[in-house]
């Protein structure tokens, strides 16, 4: 037996579900045939018969997920050499097979399907199926436009007392268009999300930015998910990519939301606080001239003192609770950036890896 790949029709990922269009070549010698030759039709050499007016082995597709049925079709010939009694019977198959789905590096994953054939209700002592090839036939091979194959191989073997020849494919996703379509706007979206922090306070945009950015990581944790099978493991690692970006666009609302309760503050400020602050905005080594608190936050131009020299600051000197939200929203731009650069070189290097 051999198998001739013709195409990759789809490959169903979520039900694990692989169809392929092949031809099989099936070849063996009946002896009743060489025993019915005779001198009298040595000139007939080759001959083409229906497939239903002679014995066939009972090929059938062992791991289908449609039905157990015998392949062939009553339209198909059957090619028999009489002075040897040798057959070749290639019957067209549309083989729909279950395929264990690893997810883990999606977009990047490589998947490996496997069809085999059992010669049903024969046992191996009666009937044995086998090939002297070692790769499928791939020489009318049509490359499917979201799967390339990247090798297949060939096994027989024998559990239960039965015969089973086993035809493996190797498939390697095209990853193009996950990229520019899922995973470059997910990590663009994800560095977006730290520069609600410098959106400015009095416009009152930043809730909303910030909880468009969440619902934005949300759509296309739903859209990756209906992309991958439902199952735990292993899970893709761009769903756990994701799902941090989530939680990161759900903390980063919880402390816009925060900051802004600051910035209307109007008690006064604690020593330990104006350290801090004097600290993230670098008064101890850069001094502040006398300025007021929309000035200072740069929330208005400088005025022109001509008659009197500007006073400098001492560094916890005139600190609100204006300057406390300003230096917060420094800590955190900083920070969500920082963390969004991490969770993106820490999940999607290992990514791009196994793609090359």
């Amino acid at each position: 037996m051999g198998l001739q790949l013709i195409s990759i029709n789809g490959f169903d990922e979520v039900s694990g579900i692989l169809e392929l269009v092949a031809k099989l070549k099936i070849s063996w010698t009946d002896e009743n045939l060489q025993r019915l030759y005779t001198p009298n039709y040595a000139d007939i050499t080759e001959a083409l018969v229906p497939q239903d007016d002679i014995w066939l082995p009972p090929v059938t597709v062992y791991n289908s997920v449609e039905s157990l049925k015998m392949v062939g079709d009553s339209s198909y010939h059957v090619r028999i050499l009489p002075a040897i009694g040798w057959i070749q019977w290639i019957p067209g198959v549309i083989t729909k097979t279950s395929c264990s789905v690893d997810a883990t590096y999606f977009p990047f994953d490589k998947q490996t399907c496997d069809i085999t054939f059992t010669n049903w209700g024969y046992k191996e002592s009666e009937m044995n199926l086998f090939s002297r090839d070692v790769v499928i036939d791939l020489s009318l091979f049509t490359q499917n436009e979201q799967w390339s194959l990247a090798g297949s191989r060939v096994s027989n073997s024998s559990k239960g007392g039965h015969s089973f020849l086993t035809f493996s494919v190797s498939l390697e996703r095209q990853p193009t268009w996950f990229l520019l379509n899922m995973v470059l706007p997910i990590i663009l979206i994800g560095l977006l999300t730290g520069l609600v922090f410098l959106m400015p306070v009095d416009d009152g945009e930043r809730v909303g930015y910030i909880i468009t950015a969440f619902l934005t990581f949300a759509f296309f944790l739903d859209m990756i998910s209906s992309n991958l099978p439902h199952t735990s493991n292993p899970m893709a690692l761009v769903v756990y990519y994701l799902t941090i970006m989530v939680y990161l666009s759900s903390a980063s609302t919880i402390v816009t939301i925060f900051t802004l309760r600051i910035y209307d503050k109007s008690t006064e400020v604690p020593k330990w606080l104006k350290v801090l602050v004097a600290v993230i905005l670098a008064r101890y080594c850069c001094p502040k001239k006398q300025l007021s608190d929309e000035e200072m936050a740069g929330w208005a131009a400088p005025e022109k003192k001509e008659d009197k020299p500007p006073e400098v600051l001492a560094p916890t000197e005139n600190i609100t609770y204006r300057l406390v939200g300003l230096a917060l929203d420094i800590v955190f731009f900083i920070s969500f950036i920082l963390i969004n650069l991490i969770c993106s070189i820490v999940f999607l290097v290992p990514l791009a890896s196994n793609g090359s």
